[in-house]
């Protein structure tokens, strides 16, 4: 662990990332620009810089957390960072998306929902299998289980918090079968979830990242490894067997239950900052 000097907190994309780095075992490691992506980095002065960012701010947003390392993983228990920055959001009334694989963020469904009612409060999470032996080995004992993240996605949804799953990484021979992703958003779709992002069923892999994701896929799933060398190439980009057909009856299965899962349409939602605060002053008289 090291502590990041920055003179800016926000990316130029409205990004917030308070720690940064490999926070879980996950099989996809993400890059860190400059910085060493299995360690862990922390902005200790994340709360302070936020507050004096977002008071000159002219305008309204979406502020975007957890992209290169969980908001909520255990480093957060010592620090408290992300409930003090989330407080400084709802006091400025921006909008937040949280990207996150842990329970820990029950802590802060106060302040989320408080968010909510003034704009919008997303908290984005991934379902990748409900197979939970198969999900550790994808993204490691360190997250919560599959059954959990149903669990608190509809404690979420009662708290007024916009709830968006994403089904990834979808890997070859892994978890492409079309009747476990069918029964992963049957479960979605049960609890009430209408935002799904398939990632339109790619899956890229940056260049640099490329030798350790195809070294961990080896490792956790030598069979189902040896099975993908016979049919694809080690390259950037990955697409399920039968990706057609299973395009057509995974989208299809949305459009029955009216849930959005065009990955273009669910990023412009997400990024839209909305102010459900507009009027409340006037119905007052």
């Amino acid at each position: 662990m090291y502590v990041i000097d920055s003179r800016n907190i926000l990316t130029p994309q409205n990004g917030l990332n308070i720690y940064r780095g490999r926070t879980e075992n996950h099989i996809m490691l993400t890059e860190i620009p400059g910085a060493d992506p299995m360690d862990i980095g922390v902005k200790t002065d994340a709360p302070e810089l936020l507050s004096k960012t977002l008071r000159t701010r002219r305008s309204k947003c979406m502020i975007v957390m957890g992209n290169l390392g969980d908001p909520y993983n255990s480093l957060d228990e010592t620090y408290g960072l992300t409930r003090k920055c989330l407080k400084v959001i709802e006091n400025q009334d921006f909008g937040v998306i949280i990207s996150t694989r842990q329970d820990r963020i029950l802590r802060d469904i106060d302040v989320i929902s408080g968010i909510a009612s003034k704009t919008k409060g997303v908290v984005e999470m991934t379902f990748p299998c409900m197979d939970e032996e198969k999900h550790k080995l994808i993204e490691g004992e360190e997250t919560i289980s599959i059954s959990d993240r149903l669990r608190i996605a509809e404690e979420l949804k009662k708290a007024g918090i916009t709830v968006v799953a994403s089904i990834s990484p979808i890997i070859p021979y892994v978890n492409d079968d079309q009747e476990e992703l069918l029964d992963v958003l049957s479960h979605l779709s049960d609890i009430g979830i209408d935002r799904i992002d398939m990632s339109d069923m790619r899956m890229v892999i940056k260049k640099s990242l490329r030798e350790f994701f195809y070294n961990e896929f080896k490792n956790r799933f030598p069979s189902e490894y040896a099975s993908f060398t016979r049919e694809y190439e080690a390259g950037g980009e990955l697409y399920p067997r039968e990706k057609g057909e299973l395009q057509k009856i995974l989208y299809g299965f949305c459009e029955d239950k009216g849930i959005m899962h065009d990955s273009r349409q669910i990023m412009a939602w997400k990024r839209q900052y909305v102010n459900k605060t507009v009027g409340e002053q006037m119905k007052l008289f």
